[in-house]
């Protein structure tokens, strides 16, 4: 998998992903069944690195130019829009259900609640 990383300093990251199923006219649909998006933010919630299950390296490194550098706290839409008008490949819509899912997972992270951890779910 291609990945694609700006970060060079010590800051502390986070590894966020998310998943979504592949349309059956996708190439790699027969190996994978969902596409995934994994995603390393720093502190600030900028995205610093990018890797999905794409299976061409050329649309892999196509993903992660679009998002390394966005904030997965404050560019949402941004980033939902910019999926939507530049990547033009038949996973799109699979990409958007999985970016959606990673900022589920952002939610509930410390650079969402101000450095506090999640509430644990009562029994």
């Amino acid at each position: 998998m291609a990945s694609a990383s700006a970060h060079k300093g010590t800051g502390e990251t986070y590894l966020f992903s998310g998943y979504a199923r592949l349309p059956q006219d996708v190439s790699h649909q027969p190996v994978y069944g969902r596409v995934g998006v994994v995603l390393e933010v720093d502190g600030q919630g900028v995205v610093v690195g990018c890797s999905s299950t794409l299976l061409m390296d050329l649309a892999r490194d196509f993903l992660a130019r679009l998002l390394v550098g966005r904030s997965v706290l404050a560019e949402r839409e941004l980033i939902e829009a910019t999926v939507r008008q530049r990547y033009r490949g038949h996973s799109q819509s699979a990409l958007i259900s999985a970016l959606r899912k990673l900022f589920e997972a952002v939610d509930q992270s410390p650079i969402a609640l101000g450095g506090r951890p999640a509430a644990s779910p009562s029994p």
